[in-house]
Parts: C-alpha cells; sequence; structure tokens
C-alpha cells in the first residue's frame, strides 16, 4: 500500500495538508479591518464597573446594574426569537 504523501496525481499536496489548528486561527485567521469596537467596549465596562467598585455601596450597586442588564437581555432575546418567527425569510 502507498504512502499518500508519496502518491501520483494532482491531489498529491492536497493529501499532505493539514488544516491549521484553532490556535493558529485564533491569532493568524482571516484579516480583520476597522477598529475592534467590540474589544473597546467590553475594557470600557470593565472599567467602570472596577470604578463603581471604588465608590462606597459599590458592591451593591453593581449587583442592582447586573439585574437589570441581564434582564434587558433576556427581554431582548424574547423579543428577537419572536420577531423571528413571526417574520418570514426572504427567498433568494
Amino acid at each position: 500500500m502507498k504512502d499518500p504523501k508519496q502518491s501520483e496525481g494532482p491531489n498529491r499536496n492536497a493529501l499532505a495538508r493539514q488544516r491549521p489548528g484553532w490556535l493558529w486561527l485564533l491569532f493568524y485567521g482571516r484579516r480583520r479591518r476597522g477598529f475592534p469596537w467590540l474589544l473597546a467596549g467590553i475594557l470600557l465596562a470593565t472599567g467602570v464597573l472596577a470604578l463603581v467598585f471604588a465608590l462606597p455601596g459599590g458592591a451593591d450597586a453593581s449587583r442592582a446594574i447586573a439585574a437589570a442588564v441581564f434582564g434587558l437581555m433576556l427581554v431582548g432575546a424574547i423579543a428577537l426569537a419572536v420577531v423571528a418567527v413571526l417574520r418570514p425569510r426572504r427567498r433568494p
């Protein structure tokens, strides 16, 4: 039996090449353009919440803020699910 790397024909290189791992794709994947707004938003939110903890009673305030944010996310997810069910898909 022949080794796939030594096979003959046009697909010789395709058999020898392997798919890159997830770590390689994490750092060297598709090139991105523009400013990373999501990363900046997460860093800003982290900084704001860190400053809230510096205030007296800030830990209690952060619990209230987290409850409000999670509640809004839950309501938004349910609303988007209802819209997705009611709105028909566009057919190409």
